[in-house]
């Protein structure tokens, strides 16, 4: 959880940071040094192949929660966000969610499989 915090952390530290990162990722270019903190910190408890899947998916996360974080931020700036849309007073929190979720999911897959 913590390697997931300071990833996102990271992006939201600089304008379009996510977008960056995103767009570098989905082309191919460049360093994938956030998906290989990620899988470094999953695989002191889970095998290779399973710590860069579930990396892989923390990741989609991350950028896609950051991504809204920050064109939330960029709109509020500019005054133009809808009095329809959702409240972002903690978006964090959701965040959070999101990565306890697919990590006690992890373990209860893997727990599960240790008994058949």
């Amino acid at each position: 959880m913590a390697e997931a915090v300071n990833v996102r952390d990271a992006l939201l530290t600089y304008r379009d940071g996510a977008e960056v990162v995103l767009s570098t990722r989905a082309l191919g270019l460049g360093a994938d040094l956030a998906h290989e903190r990620l899988t470094a910190a999953l695989h002191r408890g889970h095998d290779g192949e399973t710590s860069r899947l579930v990396a892989t998916a923390l990741l989609h996360l991350i950028l896609g929660d950051a991504s809204l974080a920050q064109q939330r931020l960029q709109a509020d700036s500019l005054g133009v966000v809808s009095p329809d849309a959702p409240d972002a007073s903690d978006p964090g929190l959701v965040f959070r969610l999101g990565v306890e979720l697919l990590l006690s999911g992890l373990e209860l897959a893997e727990q599960t499989a240790r008994r058949e």
